[in-house]
């Protein structure tokens, strides 16, 4: 799953992935919100790539949620973000679901090590 609100980001990863075989699907939602609503009404992902600055539910709000509900907890999160900041990272990685926190954007060998490290 690919959580971000940017349109060109969220397509380039999914070409990335498509690409490694990394998924039989792919789902895409455009913040945490429709990304909780989506995850409510269907299987956890195996993993998500979660951007933390959206609108309406930020990346942290979404995993908080996550949390909350004690819903997804085998599903692996990688943050994919474009902050740089130290305190984000920080925060992320506190997490017990999140495996990595990458700046965008998504690398071809950044997501082969995430699917080889986690799912070989």
């Amino acid at each position: 799953m690919l959580v971000d609100d940017d349109e060109a980001s969220n397509f380039l990863s999914r070409v990335i992935l498509d690409d490694i075989e990394a998924a039989r699907e792919i789902e895409v939602a455009e913040d945490g919100d429709i990304a909780c609503k989506m995850l409510d009404k269907n299987d956890c992902p195996d993993i998500i790539f979660l951007d933390i600055r959206m609108p309406r539910m930020s990346g942290f709000d979404f995993l908080n949620s996550l949390v909350k509900k004690g819903s997804c907890s085998k599903s692996k999160v990688v943050l994919l973000t474009s902050s740089f900041r130290k305190e984000d990272r920080e925060k992320a990685l506190q997490y017990q679901n999140v495996i990595d926190y990458l700046e965008k954007p998504l690398t071809e060998e950044a997501a082969q090590k995430v699917i080889d490290v986690y799912y070989s």
